[in-house]
């Protein structure tokens, strides 16, 4: 078991990383638009935590980032993205335990699924909500994700390194 100084420190560590991933999305891919859709990073950032974290932490880091979005970002209805996060969280936790090992192309995979699963709520709640539109939004969702994938490439060593320096065998 971790002292719990040093799991403190980890998920601080993890925190100032998403907050810089955060930023980045902010001050860099809000600027850039590929055929009329912005890069999205926010669904990936839990994704990755819960592959490298598992089932119990990586859900709960899905849940606190959740509401922090939901408190920042615009979504189709308050709680959308803690519903988002947290059931991706749990998907990229069961693929890292049952089906790839966590690494690169894990993180890739569940990044898909991430924003496969988000860009999939959000047609689900506009059809809901009376948009008619299931073509467009679909579109829309498969461009913002593969716009988003190529990014994975950032993501993945920042958490992959906290990972690794933060892991202790005892």
């Amino acid at each position: 078991m971790m002292p719990k100084s040093y799991i403190v420190f980890k998920w601080v560590i993890y925190s100032l990383a998403t907050l810089f991933m955060m930023a980045f999305q902010a001050l860099l891919l809000n600027q850039i638009e590929i055929m009329g859709v912005i890069p999205f990073l926010y669904p990936m950032l839990p994704a990755v935590v819960s592959m490298y974290e598992g089932g119990r932490r990586g859900p709960v880091f899905s849940l606190i980032f959740g509401l922090v979005c939901d408190l920042l970002i615009p979504s189709p209805f308050k709680g959308f993205f803690t519903i988002a996060f947290t059931l991706s969280a749990l998907l990229s936790s069961r693929v890292a335990e049952d089906l790839l090992s966590p690494g690169f192309l894990c993180g890739i995979l569940v990044s898909a699924l991430s924003l496969a699963l988000t860009g999939c709520l959000r047609i689900f709640i506009g059809l809901l909500s009376g948009g008619g539109y299931l073509e467009l939004m679909a579109w829309i969702a498969l461009i913002e994700s593969l716009a988003t994938l190529p990014f994975a490439v950032i993501v993945l060593p920042i958490y992959g390194t906290i990972h690794k320096r933060c892991a202790v065998d005892y």
